[in-house]
């Protein structure tokens, strides 16, 4: 029978094979949400993001349970380059995530390494070095009172604000409280946290126990989609330890229901988040998909914390079909499905950034075991294939590539996990263009042929191929 847990080490192993001498985390940014990727947008970027910062958090509470030399210098590595990228603004630097590095500006993408960091030093504070300690705690407040000033009134939530994105500043703030006794925010982030409940909430989602929120203001008939609830349910938990408050805990449990119960089964009976909710003839409706897989952690992560606190059969049942979900939909290599419904890339191609989210819930949800860290640091040099309808992802070592199928030429685009820049694989007779290095196409790479009837293996090795298939036609050794 299938495991109905996913394999964390393998994840961890995954994303650890993206991270950098310097600490940069690298990866395609593929945003399976929103369907789009630096990619779609002309960028070609595929370097560090600060949307893959939750690594940092999940590494961190993981040698807290299960302390490892090898991972502390790694931990160390990644809070130092992201406590010191900043862009000259006092924004952090590389936040432009699915947009690539065209894009300097995004509150969220400041916010998200704020909490990722506070996290990280909550965890790690007893081991790390005080110079990386204080390091954390100055990049936070040079974000916050400089780069972030621009976002909302003096730094605070007011009409213009994106629910999912205040309420990450919020949650910054708390454990920046948290971690360092600093209580400048104290009284105003309470007041906060009122303001966008009163704002944001909207209870009856999809019943008088449930709440969702508004994604902005100003749109009263579109709900913020799934995978950003965590964001706001985190916060309100924390909130509610640090002022006493059970309130919070109410509002937090209201937006888990909403969560569970706007839940779906996919085609291959799996449970799934949901897109949205829309307002539409006088009523509500579900929007199902397309929707991600790789990205489930921040609400997962959200829920997980609440039971602890109000343990509830129907949420622990939930994320207990999620950890199904995960495992059903995790390649050999570690990585997650990213989503379906795109028939694209951006269904297949994982992104570093939201595995980054699955990985620190799942850390939190279910801790490590005793062979973690080996297999975590052990290299994997296997040829790893995930089909999908139209394409497909290809890796091996630091090579990657999202490649077509026999003689289909829509993608072939091209990149190495040590290399920032990626594109597609413009053959010797265009002379135009960029052209990737020698060092850039994978030798002997597998071509896969898409019939009438079924894919299959035109040239390679199948004894050599990692491979796992989303296409909806069998993947068969011989045609018939």
């Amino acid at each position: 029978m299938p495991s109905s847990t996913p394999n964390l080490a393998a994840l961890g192993n995954w994303i650890h094979s993206w991270v950098q001498p310097n600490g940069a985390i690298h990866g395609f940014h593929n945003h399976p949400v929103w369907g789009v990727n630096p990619y779609r947008l002309g960028d070609f970027t595929a370097g560090h993001t600060t949307w893959s910062s939750p690594f940092i958090a999940g590494l961190a509470e993981a040698q807290a349970k299960r302390p490892d030399a090898r991972a502390r210098e790694l931990i160390s590595r990644l809070i130092n380059f992201q406590s010191t990228s900043f862009l000259p603004d006092g924004q952090y630097d590389h936040i432009g995530f699915n947009a690539g590095e065209i894009c300097k500006k995004g509150l969220i993408h400041n916010a998200v390494p704020n909490l990722s960091l506070g996290l990280a030093a909550l965890y790690a504070r007893d081991w790390l070095e005080p110079r990386l300690l204080e390091q954390v705690r100055t990049a936070i407040l040079r974000n916050m009172e400089q780069g972030c000033l621009q976002y909302g009134t003096g730094g605070r939530p007011d009409k213009s604000s994106v629910a999912n994105q205040d309420y990450a500043r919020i949650w910054g703030k708390l454990l920046f409280y948290k971690v360092f006794g600093d209580r400048r925010w104290y009284d105003s982030t309470r007041e906060d946290l009122d303001y966008m409940i009163k704002t944001f909430h909207v209870t009856g989602m999809p019943d008088q126990e449930s709440a969702g929120t508004l994604r902005v203001l100003g749109i009263k008939d579109i709900l913020e989609p799934s995978e950003y609830y965590g964001l706001m349910i985190c916060p309100l938990l924390l909130g509610a330890e640090i002022y006493g408050d059970e309130r919070y805990i109410d509002e937090a449990g209201k937006l888990c229901r909403h969560v569970a119960r706007s839940h779906w089964i996919d085609e291959r009976g799996q449970v799934r988040c949901h897109r949205m909710w829309y307002w539409r003839n006088q009523r509500w409706h579900l929007n199902r998909g397309p929707m991600l897989i790789g990205g489930m952690g921040d609400s997962l992560e959200g829920i997980q914390r609440y039971v602890r606190l109000r343990p509830d059969a129907e949420l622990e049942a939930f994320l207990a079909a999620c950890d199904q979900t995960y495992s059903h939909y995790q390649h050999p290599r570690g990585f997650l499905v990213s989503g379906t419904g795109w028939q694209s890339e951006v269904d297949i191609a994982p992104s570093t950034g939201w595995q980054s989210h699955d990985f620190r819930h799942l850390v939190h949800r279910h801790g490590v075991d005793e062979k973690f860290w080996d297999t975590f640091f052990t290299p994997d040099e296997r040829t790893s294939v995930l089909l999908g309808d139209q394409c497909m992802w290809v890796e091996r070592g630091q090579h990657w590539a999202i490649a077509d199928y026999l003689w289909q030429n829509v993608f072939d685009l091209v990149g190495r996990k040590d290399c920032v820049r990626f594109g597609v694989n413009l053959p010797d007779w265009i002379e135009g263009g960029w052209h990737p290095p020698k060092n850039y196409p994978m030798p002997d790479r597998p071509i896969f042929m898409n019939t009438d009837d079924a894919i299959t293996l035109w040239t390679g090795d199948w004894s050599k191929l990692s491979i796992a298939s989303i296409a909806k036609k069998p993947l068969v050794e011989k045609l018939v």
